[in-house]
């Protein structure tokens, strides 16, 4: 028999229990702290990673001290088995038959959800019984939540290139556009330029670090050759606004012009300097959406139209 002839009987003698437990050892790095997290003894995960190695025909760990470490190989296993499993579980769900008991949990920014996603979220809740479960968070606390499987699904703003996780599932909601927000009365809602040259001379109001719409504002600068004049950080566009409005400087920040916290304000464009950006869905890359959670979806893609 070839190799190639062989690999049907070799998937179909993988013990999936072997598989969950070598990704909690990827997870939770190490034996000791996966067996934590499981019914399982440190013998019994050793066995479990030991069965694998020998179906595989690799090493997926080596031995430091009292640690193990991951080989490439574990690595790439990891990558190649995580959406498999993600989607094995989620058909479970999938073949509910009581979908609309099921809650759905959603992590979204407090701007998005008030100016955004109110309304749509308030008709699918007048046709569909199933509970919400809304939970506040940027994308990296969003990130952090699907990846320990508690948070179905989340909107935040679409990550950079590169910038995305390997894990997750990116699909588009709706478009935003950055925008720099000020009191009417500060001096720059009446300059004639609202280029990022009249921003650097401004304090700014602007997200945390490493956050996409942080990131994009930096990149831009640094092609102009410019110096952003930061006076405050914010992990969301609602206190970003909440600062402007108390007369900190100008905030800069991803949403939509007809905002109702920026109805108040001076509203300018930086989509020349900027561009516009995606609202988007992130959800377990593998994992299979209930129909309710699918219909959710469709609710909040109608924002890009209107309906």
């Amino acid at each position: 028999m070839t190799a190639s002839a062989d690999l049907p009987l070799r998937s179909a003698a993988i013990n999936i229990a072997h598989l969950h437990t070598f990704r909690h050892v990827m997870q939770q790095g190490g034996y000791a702290a996966a067996a934590r997290v499981t019914d399982l003894s440190v013998p019994s995960i050793w066995q479990h990673i030991h069965a694998l190695e020998k179906m595989y025909e690799v090493e997926l760990f080596h031995r430091v001290g009292r640690q193990v470490r991951p080989t490439s190989a574990a690595k790439q296993l990891y990558e190649e088995i995580d959406g498999i499993l993600v989607q094995l579980e989620s058909t479970f769900e999938r073949m509910s038959r009581e979908p609309s008991k099921q809650t759905i949990r959603l992590v979204t920014g407090v701007r998005m959800m008030i100016e955004d996603l109110a309304e749509p979220l308030a008709k699918f809740h007048d046709q569909h019984p199933n509970r919400l479960a809304i939970r506040q968070g940027n994308e990296r606390r969003a990130l952090e939540l699907l990846l320990a499987d508690e948070a179905d699904i989340a909107l935040t703003l679409e990550p950079g290139l590169h910038q995305g996780s390997s894990g997750i599932h990116y699909e588009p909601a709706y478009t935003v556009e950055f925008l720099a927000v000020c009191s009417k009365s500060h001096p720059y809602a009446k300059a004639r330029s609202n280029g990022l040259r009249e921003l650097s001379k401004h304090p700014l109001v602007v997200t945390a670090a490493g956050t996409h719409g942080r990131d994009a504002l930096e990149q831009a600068f640094h092609r102009e050759g410019l110096v952003s004049n930061i006076h405050i950080e914010t992990d969301n566009s609602a206190f970003t606004i909440a600062c402007v409005k108390a007369g900190v400087g100008v905030g800069i920040l991803a949403g939509r012009r007809q905002g109702d916290l920026c109805q108040a304000l001076a509203t300018r464009s930086l989509s020349k300097q900027l561009g516009k950006r995606k609202i988007v869905f992130m959800w377990r890359r593998g994992r299979l959406l209930t129909e309710p959670m699918l219909e959710l979806i469709d609710a909040v893609k109608c924002i890009e139209s209107g309906e």
